[in-house]
């Protein structure tokens, strides 16, 4: 048995359950054990979402644990990241790059993960740029701001010289993720190679001079760039793309 209140008539939906028998936690546990953790140690009030099921018996309380715990399906690596923002550099300044109007992924990516004809490049996908972008290196070690300048310059040059390609996904693979990633990781030797960590400063004209190369590269679906797939073939590309940056 069990008595609901709404705490506003305006407002039912939001409210408390009083039982007035034996209620058992099904799951969610460690939730509610932070829970009681934060309000003590706060005073807050919380608002805590729930599902209450009546007059189970035993059978079917094991039941209904046994589709809770074989049956619910994790977040996505995306919205982990997401979540993980406030903690994460790297995932801070993915996020960054998506909501950012100012950013070449602001049209074509999406956070939650979910792809679709206009939005295909994920947010964990970005994650994975900036991981290539500043591996090894003393990129890694600036400012999470300064890592989102130089992110945001490099990626928007790329688009800005050629625009074609970058906004037809079907029709061109410069936004397909092996060629991004290729881009990430030589991206990774001309920037380190042209910023001053001294001075803190990255010679923006050497490095649009550079990428201009890029336009030497079909980069049309049925080029020959079609049938690149997986790591290898981002390397290899990377590989020929700093050669051809050098020339």
């Amino acid at each position: 048995m069990r008595e609901y209140q709404a705490y506003d008539n305006n407002r039912p939906n939001i409210g408390r359950s009083i039982c007035k028998k034996k209620a058992s936690l099904m799951d969610g546990q460690h939730r509610l054990g932070g829970i009681g953790v934060y309000t003590k140690e706060t005073s807050a009030m919380l608002n805590v979402p729930f599902l209450a099921f009546h007059c189970l018996d035993e059978d079917e309380e094991i039941k209904f644990f046994d589709i809770i715990n074989t049956k619910a399906k994790g977040i996505g690596s995306s919205l982990s990241r997401y979540l993980k923002r406030n903690n994460d550099n790297l995932s801070w300044i993915a996020t960054q790059l998506i909501i950012n109007p100012d950013s070449p992924f602001y049209s074509i990516g999406t956070l939650i993960g979910k792809r679709n004809k206009d939005k295909h490049i994920t947010l964990q996908n970005i994650h994975n740029f900036l991981k290539l972008l500043t591996r090894k290196s003393d990129l890694a070690e600036l400012p999470k701001e300064k890592i989102l300048y130089i992110s945001l310059y490099y990626f928007n040059e790329i688009k800005n010289i050629l625009p074609n390609q970058w906004s037809e996904y079907k029709k061109y693979r410069l936004t397909h993720i092996v060629c991004l990633n290729a881009l990430s990781i030589a991206g990774n030797t001309i920037i380190l190679e042209n910023y001053n960590f001294s001075s803190n400063q990255l010679n923006n004209t050497k490095i649009s001079k550079i990428l201009t190369n890029i336009q030497n590269i079909d980069w049309s679906s049925e080029g020959s760039l079609k049938y690149l797939k997986g790591v290898s073939s981002s390397n290899f590309l990377a590989a020929d793309l700093v050669t051809s940056f050098k020339k």
